[in-house]
């Protein structure tokens, strides 16, 4: 059986872990990715981990991320300076505890493929915010909050051609999944999926409430 000090030990890895994949966590994803229990508690337990952590106040809520002390404490090599794209990697967030943490789950990777176009084959590359397999089906997830719709139509075009090649590997359509702002963003995303045939999945804030 662990002692104290070992139980402590392994979820602080386990919370150093979490935030070299997910690379900045609010107190609240933190808190029920590793069960912290009452906000006071999970503040208590994070601020115990400041030697290992960068935390910062952003929007009224405390934000998490690797410092030097803790990459070395697991072993990664992945430096993080703050973005101002953290809220982009909040909402990612949201996703990865929507869909129940996926084992898969790989952020901003890019993908290198061939599409037919007429009698020849065209290479072109897209970076999703993240891919990842639910129920055995392959998944790419697209935060919009400031993107315009003209990008959007542009990125479910590139989706539609790489398609074909999910479709050939996996045995399966893939679905492509938005995470946006407002109901009427969803309807304009939900429609240009729909007239190019996509698959998709279109949430807002208010459906993780």
């Amino acid at each position: 059986m662990l002692s104290s000090i070992e139980k402590k030990k392994s979820r602080q890895e386990k919370i150093l872990l979490s935030l070299d994949k997910l690379i900045f966590a609010s107190r609240e994803h933190l808190q029920v990715l590793h069960g912290l229990g009452t906000d006071r508690n999970a503040l208590k337990v994070l601020n115990r981990m400041k030697d290992f952590l960068h935390i910062k106040m952003h929007n009224g809520k405390y934000v998490y991320y690797l410092n030097t002390t803790g990459r070395d404490m697991i072993g990664s090599d992945k430096e993080v300076k703050w973005s101002l794209a953290v809220d982009h990697h909040l909402l990612r967030n949201d996703m990865y505890l929507y869909f129940n943490r996926p084992q898969d789950w790989r952020i901003e990777q890019k993908i290198t493929f061939k599409y037919q176009s007429g009698l020849t084959y065209k290479e072109t590359s897209i970076i999703p915010d993240a891919t990842f397999i639910h129920h055995k089906v392959f998944h790419f997830l697209e935060v919009d909050r400031t993107q315009s719709m003209a990008e959007n139509k542009k990125k479910i075009k590139q989706y539609e051609l790489l398609a074909p090649a999910i479709e050939k590997q996996y045995k399966h359509k893939p679905v492509l999944v938005f995470y946006t702002t407002t109901e009427s963003r969803r309807e304009i995303l939900s429609k240009y999926c729909s007239d190019v045939g996509m698959l998709c999945m279109v949430f807002t804030k208010e459906d993780l409430r």
